[in-house]
């Protein structure tokens, strides 16, 4: 990018955001927030108006102080006024304080409100609104702009109320003392109005620019940092630092604008309390000569023509503030919109499972016309029985656990648990009646008992249960601190092994009517396999058992076996029946165990 071209103001796609109906109606959103505070927020605009109107009296004070005694080259009798005026600074002071502080706690109140409700919304996502948005953007949603909408309450449209007030205590105190003079500290106040108008229109686009390519700055490092074994392990560092840079150089070009925006509007704004302190004071030259006007009263409106400019000089730099915040908002709106959900229906009915699940000619895809990764299936799994399901990668395995498990619902046919569907059963109940184990095991940070536990309550008998079924006592014995043994991050200090030993621990602990493996076993060592088999099997005889499996060893007990290839269910029967048939399964069988031999 050539450098004038980071300064050039583009008036032509400038969005006037104060007018869009988008931007009023996230307004008005915002307000909401503070509509459980309203008793909080009375008092707050009490002590404002207090403000604004202890703000005109230091010139008051000053007015009588020099016309009544200085004037007169005494300052006999005065002790009462200066007593007063310090004791206004002193209830100022008081005022000013109580106010920060009570707007501080009503910005985090309402902020802590908007940030639960957006964690509780994110909660309620489905698995595709996930593999949707990057971790990294759904964080700066629920952190960063929820910090930038905290600082608009703290320091926004509230104390903009306060700022108006101020000023127009300060109006009604300059034409209450001398018309003339008020009308020549006020006659500047359309070429500010001006200026301040064009500062809006050149900042406002560099301001939502400068917080979607933060956005993306955070996103593309939570991505790396995330990856960073992999990054390293195939020498991407340079690129990686050079598309960091790209990131950074976008960000820096945008926040340079709104740079230029401020490097021009704070100086314009000097240039015009200085040009109107010198308009006082030639008028008021004139009213001298001629006794109309006099020294106090010069002095204090040149003082608080002063703090006229102030106020006006802080909205400006609150519109900053305003520029971020409704660009966070109208993000945070966005997202809260989102109906990307596992809907419940009202009538939900208790989820049992006493006979079968059934699969009626269910076809799914995972985008609107995209590839059907499950076509016309049709299968019963009847309880108590073990069924496995094997194929090629991308046949569409995995994705009849996701169907299971409701994190999709299917496109056509339907799944029934006990001759009822899926969708009419209550969410909560159905998952609850899965116990999932995958070959990405998810650990938490905390202890080994926290994983286990998930929040569940604790029950020492059936958790020692547990730790014998599920292989893992031996582990647990082993290590000094036992079950509160902290696994770290992602549970980087357990082995693959272990973390899948853990998985069927959480697993049991639940105590599921259905276990679902996927692929359990595919990246684990011989004796850890061996365990898992021998958990599964103490568990089978109570358990109905859905596994999906590359291994086929491991399912060659199984009751009964599904072929599936590109999303359909082409072969079924018990390993010996299949390998009989010389069909697609005695395939597998044969590449698997001639790779091993």
């Amino acid at each position: 990018m050539k450098p004038w071209r980071i300064l050039q103001i583009p008036f032509s796609r400038v969005t006037r955001w104060i007018s869009s109906p988008c931007a009023i109606r996230c307004f008005f959103r915002l307000v909401g927030y503070l509509k459980p505070y309203w008793g909080s927020l009375i008092i707050l605009l009490v002590l404002m108006a207090a403000g604004a109107a202890l703000e005109v009296m230091p010139s008051e004070f000053t007015l009588r102080l020099i016309d009544h005694h200085l004037a007169k080259g005494t300052l006999a009798g005065s002790g009462p006024l200066i007593a007063a005026f310090f004791g206004f600074l002193a209830l100022a002071f008081c005022v000013h304080i109580t106010r920060y502080v009570l707007l501080g706690w009503v910005g985090q109140m309402a902020m802590l409100d908007l940030r639960m409700q957006l964690f509780t919304h994110l909660m309620r996502r489905s698995t595709h609104f996930f593999h949707r948005n990057p971790v990294g953007r759904l964080m700066t949603r629920v952190i960063s702009d929820v910090q930038n909408l905290n600082e608009m309450f703290s320091s926004g449209f509230v104390a903009i109320v306060g700022d108006a007030l101020s000023l127009l205590a300060i109006m009604i105190w300059m034409f209450s003392k001398h018309a003339g003079l008020a009308a020549v500290a006020l006659g500047i106040m359309p070429f500010l109005l001006i200026a301040t108008e064009i500062f809006r229109r050149h900042a406002g686009d560099a301001f939502r620019e400068t917080q979607g390519r933060y956005a993306a700055i955070q996103a593309y490092l939570q991505e790396q940092l995330s990856g960073m074994s992999l990054v390293q392990l195939n020498d991407q560092e340079a690129r990686s630092r050079f598309a960091f840079m790209g990131l950074n150089q976008k960000y820096l070009s945008a926040f340079i604008r709104t740079i230029f925006a401020y490097a021009v509007f704070f100086p314009v704004v000097e240039f015009i309390t200085s040009a109107t302190l010198a308009a006082l004071i030639f008028y008021a030259g004139f009213k001298l000569q001629s006794g109309a006007l006099t020294l106090g009263l010069l002095l204090a409106f040149i003082q608080q023509s002063g703090r006229f400019f102030r106020p006006i000089r802080e909205l400006a730099e609150r519109y900053n503030v305003m520029q971020t915040a409704m660009a966070s908002s109208e993000r945070i709106f966005r997202l809260l919109d989102n109906r990307d959900e596992i809907a419940e229906i009202p009538a939900a009915k208790p989820a049992v499972f006493q006979q079968e699940i059934r699969f009626e000619d269910v076809s799914f895809a995972y985008e609107d016309k995209g590839r059907q990764v499950v076509q016309s299936l049709s299968g019963v799994i009847e309880k108590g029985r073990r069924v496995a399901v094997v194929g090629h990668t991308g046949a569409g395995k995995s994705t009849l656990i996701n169907l299971l498990m409701r994190f999709y619902d299917v496109n056509q046919g339907r799944i029934l648990v006990d001759g009822l569907d899926l969708r009419e059963l209550r969410l909560k109940e159905l998952r609850g009646l899965f116990g999932l184990v995958l070959q990405d095991v998810f650990i938490f940070s905390g202890s080994l008992e926290d994983n286990i536990l998930l929040g569940r309550p604790k029950d020492t008998r059936r958790l020692g249960l547990v730790l014998e079924q599920s292989q893992l006592d031996d582990m647990v014995a082993r290590l000094p601190e036992g079950l509160a043994t902290q696994v770290g991050e992602r549970g980087q200090k357990l082995s693959a092994g272990e973390r899948q030993l853990l998985a069927f621990a959480r697993m049991l602990y639940e105590e599921p009517a259905i276990l679902l493996l996927d692929e359990a076993t595919a990246n684990i060592d011989s004796e850890t396999e061996h365990k898992i088999q021998t958990v599964i099997e103490r568990v089978s005889h109570r358990l109905t058992t859905f596994t999906i499996a590359h291994r086929l060893s491991t399912i060659k007990d199984a009751d009964e076996i599904w072929v599936m290839d590109q999303g359909r269910l082409i072969e079924r029967g018990t390993h010996d029946q299949l390998v009989a048939e010389e069909g697609h399964y005695a395939k597998l069988v044969r590449l698997q165990f001639e790779g091993q031999a």
